[in-house]
């Protein structure tokens, strides 16, 4: 899963089988830059998939998208944390997905039950980055 929240509470997401690597961070920028106008700067964590040649590259040939990198070890910092934990306590804890179309069906209503409670809002606001996009 990769997700992202917007300063107006929108949030985007992405689910595929497989670890989340380089590619499928570009692919999900690509998506975040379809549903999000005018410049778009991206606060990220300092992982290796974040910070991999193939992202800068996509990055140096998007002028309206910037990133910008947490300090290490500063998930406090980065509302998106705090829907993953939502999402692992209440959504997909002591879930045993038998396939991963029954693991996708549980993530649609986990992400559901996000958006209509307002979780991305909530946990944006107080946040230093309120003028950015959170991955």
């Amino acid at each position: 899963m990769i997700g992202a929240i917007t300063t107006g509470g929108q949030f985007l997401q992405h689910t595929h089988r497989g670890a989340v690597r380089s590619p499928q961070v570009v692919n999900f920028l690509e998506h975040v830059l379809r549903h999000v106008a005018g410049e778009v700067v991206v606060v990220l964590d300092r992982a290796m998939i974040h910070r991999a040649k193939a992202v800068q590259a996509f990055v140096q040939l998007h002028k309206r998208l910037g990133l910008v990198y947490l300090p290490p070890y500063a998930p406090e910092l980065n509302p998106i944390e705090l829907i993953w934990a939502d999402l692992k306590r209440n959504v997909v804890g002591n879930f045993c997905a038998t396939s991963v179309a029954a693991l996708k069906k549980r993530l649609t209503v986990g992400w559901q039950r996000i958006r209509r409670k307002g979780l991305p809002l909530a946990f944006i606001r107080g946040t230093p980055f309120s003028a950015s996009l959170l991955i």
